[in-house]
């Protein structure tokens, strides 16, 4: 009986020897597989903004429209500069688009022309330094043919379905669209954090 005892002891420490062997190594495996996954992904986007500058080059020399890699629904539009970074603005504003760059709204003008140029970007990524920006900075943007400056004349906080922010006019304006709050956790909030800078003549 006793050694029947010992027998079964012995099994359960076996087991649970093995089970913890087991978790330790699947918890190895998976920590190397999202150190690969979130390298690969890093690793990617800076690749990505070596080839949106190097388009962006190019449209300059040939003032043509050139996307950063072949298969590229979009391609650069002009090039911001806020506080001393740099950010190239990318045709349209889909998912795709936003994970590489700030991305230009094709429903309104282009910047530095007349109306209301809308670019928008995600919140946690190239447009995080709006948070620090100030009513009065300058906005510098650079497009394929001219150089412009852009004063922040507003900052304000709305909601999601407010579409008035978009609207069109007759004055050279740029709107900057992000989510809100910066530091948010859940996705998707239904805020929005809105500069409105005005062309400088």
């Amino acid at each position: 009986m006793h050694k029947l005892y010992c027998e079964i002891s012995k099994h359960k420490m076996f087991s649970i020897e093995f089970w913890r062997n087991k978790l330790v190594v699947s918890c190895f495996l998976l920590s190397i597989y999202f150190m690969g996954s979130s390298s690969y992904i890093y690793a990617k986007a800076i690749l990505a903004q070596y080839l949106i500058e190097d388009a962006w080059q190019q449209s300059i020399k040939t003032k043509a429209q050139h996307p950063p890699w072949s298969w590229a629904d979009t391609y650069p539009v002009a090039k911001l500069s806020i506080k001393e970074q740099s950010y190239f603005v990318l045709a349209g504003a889909t998912g795709r688009t936003l994970a590489f760059g700030p991305g230009h709204i094709s429903s309104t003008p282009l910047p530095g022309q007349v109306g209301n140029a809308v670019i928008a970007g995600h919140r946690d990524t190239h447009f995080s330094s709006l948070a620090a920006v100030n009513l009065g900075e300058i906005i510098k943007v650079e497009t394929t043919d001219k150089t412009a400056r852009y004063q922040i004349s507003d900052i304000n906080i709305v909601h999601e379905q407010d579409m008035s922010v978009m609207q069109s006019n007759n004055e050279a304006t740029m709107t900057l669209i992000t989510c809100y709050p910066f530091d948010a956790i859940t996705p998707d909030p239904k805020w929005r954090y809105v500069i409105t800078a005005h062309l400088l003549t």
